[in-house]
């Protein structure tokens, strides 16, 4: 009996799950990824920053969101004995900086994310109130010019998702050796990538299938908000990597 309790004891550390919540300097974060980078599974945190994922002793997590630094944590056995809790660093601060830095308005930036944050809580809000986005003007709301402004947004974001080219570490750096603000001295200045570790980097990106539209001019905010986001997780994940 010993040794069926022997073999049987690693399957149930390899079984358990763990409990978490995520938050950040102002309050608790929701739609936070939850990746199991040594079991391949990902979770999300719930509308409280609530996730729960399989996971194991030794396992690293990593936990990401388009508005926060990229963490990564590799649980212990006390990890398990509590919820844990993971507290995220917002990225605007230091992509402000970038900007600033490089002679370009944040406001500009904080404009076009704006404008995406009043679709999704349009959006949100009409999957829990149908019956204020008809077309029927008896509850007293413009809705006819709701339902435009949601139907007007969502339809710009369908149009960039009908065909989607990729791109890849050869126009990667292509545009970093061609380009007046995606240049050399912001890649090392910048995002702290080291020369040693720029085609490294660039081959990461690659596998973050990242749509080439973001190398169009009017979408230069939106690929400098990628490659900050990205280039945390690159070091994160070469950090841990080195510990190991």
């Amino acid at each position: 009996m010993k040794y069926i309790i022997f073999f049987l004891l690693p399957f149930t550390i390899f079984s358990q799950e763990i409990t978490g919540k995520v938050y950040d300097s102002e309050t608790t974060v929701k739609g936070i990824d939850v990746y199991n980078i040594s079991q391949k599974t990902i979770a999300y945190t719930n509308d409280n920053g609530n996730f729960t994922i399989s996971a194991a002793v030794g396992d690293t997590l990593s936990f990401h969101s388009t508005f926060h630094n990229p963490k990564i944590i590799k649980l212990t056995k006390d990890d398990f004995e509590n919820t844990l809790i993971v507290e995220l660093v917002k990225t605007i601060n230091r992509l402000n900086e970038i900007l600033l830095q490089n002679n370009i308005d944040p406001a500009d930036f904080n404009e076009k994310k704006q404008e995406q944050s009043i679709t999704e809580t349009i959006t949100e809000d009409s999957k829990v109130n149908p019956h204020l986005y008809g077309t029927s003007s008896e509850y007293g709301l413009d809705v006819i010019r709701l339902a435009g402004l949601v139907g007007k947004l969502i339809k710009g974001n369908k149009t960039k998702k009908k065909s989607i080219e990729l791109m890849n570490a050869k126009s990667l750096d292509s545009l970093f050796k061609n380009d007046n603000f995606f240049n050399k001295s912001l890649l090392v200045r910048d995002l702290k990538i080291p020369e040693s570790q720029q085609q490294l980097f660039f081959d990461y990106c690659e596998s973050q299938k990242l749509d080439k539209e973001l190398v169009a001019k009017e979408n230069k905010l939106l690929l400098l908000e990628e490659l900050v986001l990205l280039s945390e997780e690159h070091k994160k994940i070469l950090e841990s990597a080195s510990k190991n």
